[in-house]
């Protein structure tokens, strides 16, 4: 299965991560954090992330699911360990 992770051929599910505007504690200025896309597949999103795949479309990649309030190397992690 983990050779699968990162395959955008054989990806049914596409995600968008990130853009979501943060501040820091006792800070004033906002940042934008970077937009990532990241393919996974639906079977191993509905194996080890149930409410991560009832999150998306499986087949729709024309149509990524937004993912806000998350860093995007975290994302990548958290689907790694979907696919290991």
């Amino acid at each position: 299965m983990l050779k699968d992770f990162g395959n955008e051929e054989t990806a049914d599910v596409k995600f968008e991560v990130g853009g979501a505007v943060e501040s820091a504690k006792g800070r004033r200025k906002r940042a934008k954090t970077p937009t990532s896309t990241f393919h996974a597949h639906h079977y191993a999103l509905r194996l080890n992330a149930p409410a991560l795949a009832d999150m998306c479309n499986p087949g729709d990649v024309s149509a990524p699911t937004a993912i806000n309030n998350i860093q995007p190397a975290t994302f990548k992690d958290l689907l790694y360990y979907c696919y290991g």
